[in-house]
């Protein structure tokens, strides 16, 4: 018969080996949880003096920013995308942007973005920022201005 001592002896290693396996699943999956990617289309130009009412929050960033005095909201797509997945959100004037979430450790989130105009690249980058965190970007021309992206993730 064995003693109680030695089976105890003969677990620790395996109950050790188990919470390790169990702690970094959980931090790998933690990572891996979806992101939710929000994409906001502005279009700024000098014709004009208005700010959209859904851009009110952001009016002081924007005018430090870029050099417009209007600015209107013309969409807002919202999806959520597992760490590798590719979202398309189509843009105006035939242009579309893919946005791949790439692994990122904390609440950091990575993003892989590409934006066509056709079948012709117009950008290929990686934006990296917090959950939560927004990065506004200046697109190509559109009508008698720019369009802005408004590219967030959760």
């Amino acid at each position: 018969m064995t003693r109680p001592e030695a089976r105890r002896g003969f677990y620790a290693p395996f109950i050790a080996f188990l919470a390790l396996l169990l702690f970094s699943g959980g931090a790998v999956s933690a990572s891996r949880d979806p992101v939710s990617v929000e994409i906001g289309v502005v279009v700024a130009s000098g014709k004009g003096s208005s700010i959209d009412p859904s851009l009110s929050s952001l009016r002081t960033k924007l005018q430090s920013m870029f050099n417009y005095s209007s600015y209107t909201l013309l969409d807002r797509m919202k999806r959520p995308l597992a760490i590798g997945e590719t979202g398309d959100f189509n843009l105006p004037g035939n242009r579309a942007m893919r946005v791949t979430p790439v692994d990122a450790p904390g609440n950091k989130v990575r993003l892989a973005v590409q934006i066509m105009e056709g079948g012709k690249n117009l950008l290929t980058t990686t934006l990296g920022l917090s959950r939560g965190g927004m990065v506004i970007v200046a697109g190509p021309p559109h009508q008698s201005g720019v369009l802005i992206l408004l590219i967030s993730a959760e």
